[in-house]
């Protein structure tokens, strides 16, 4: 069992930080995950994942950060199933409504796809 952290970025300390909190009270592994498109590379991605874990966590235990490639909402579903994880946090992006017409967000489709409790990390304190 774990908990997956998904990130866009190296920059995402609280989604990092929310994730090790759970993944930490119920005694499960923390995986930081981060999705680039094809054109890139997957030590990119898992690079990135790396150093958002650097950046949020001292002194991480049971920790470990994973990149792929894809689409990104398809891609944390797949893992999350995988890894058979509890719980996805997510720090959702702020879209226009249109944005929100047109496309959807990931974290919509990660939380009406979802098998696991989602948890969504604000911006804001």
């Amino acid at each position: 069992m774990s908990v997956l952290a998904a990130v866009d970025s190296a920059d995402e300390s609280r989604v990092v930080q929310r994730g090790y909190e759970l993944a930490q009270a119920f005694d499960e592994e923390l995986v930081v995950f981060n999705v680039q498109p094809e054109t890139e590379s997957k030590s990119t991605a898992k690079e990135i994942a790396e150093n958002a874990v650097k950046l949020a966590l001292d002194d991480p235990q049971n920790v470990t950060a994973v990149g792929a490639l894809g689409e990104p909402a398809p891609r944390i579903l797949n893992e999350a199933e995988e890894r058979r994880s509890n719980y996805i946090v997510l720090g959702p992006q702020k879209q226009t409504p249109i944005g929100k017409a047109l496309m959807g967000s990931v974290s919509q489709l990660v939380l009406l796809n979802a098998d696991s409790t989602v948890v969504f990390v604000s911006d804001e304190e």
